[in-house]
């Protein structure tokens, strides 16, 4: 059967993929919220030192659904992790902050990712960190130009 899963690259990825997030959602988890509400309020907590950050950018960032995003700031919001204040030049759009209680929790989960990362990395060498991201980024590359059209080429 192990035979079968590393003849499947794609298979492979998607594995090792799921085993990553698994890990980061029980990172979350420990501290009562999501996955996905971890990785916006770490989203939140990066962009927000640059720019105003906006659920546009959440949505765009994460490819999710505006009701999806919608939701889940919603339950952010009520929880106290982050808020939305009003911006002057525009009253529609809602500048998206964290709460000091948001700021701990990111940095709480922020530091076990970490712990995760770096225990990623004691198991690599630093060249085989270097052929994994190069590697990595040559099957993304692929799968951008492969993309949707040759899908449905193919099927014809």
């Amino acid at each position: 059967m192990d035979d079968w899963k590393h003849d499947h690259l794609g298979n492979q990825i998607i594995i090792l993929s799921n085993q990553v997030k698994h890990y980061l959602h029980q990172a979350a988890e420990v501290e009562g919220i999501s996955g996905s509400q971890s990785r916006i309020l770490h989203y939140i907590s990066e962009f927000s030192k640059k720019t105003e950050v906006y659920q546009k950018d959440v949505e765009e960032f994460f490819y999710l659904r505006r009701s999806t995003v919608t939701q889940t700031l919603q339950a952010m919001e009520k929880n106290g992790l982050i808020r939305r204040s009003s911006v002057a030049r525009d009253a529609r759009l809602k500048k998206l902050e964290l709460t000091e209680a948001g700021q701990a929790l990111e940095a709480q989960i922020h530091t076990r990712v970490m712990q995760m990362e770096q225990r990623l990395r004691e198991s690599l060498t630093e060249e085989e960190i270097t052929q994994f991201l190069s590697i990595t980024d040559k099957l993304g590359a692929e799968l951008t130009n492969l993309g949707a059209p040759e899908i449905k080429q193919a099927c014809k």
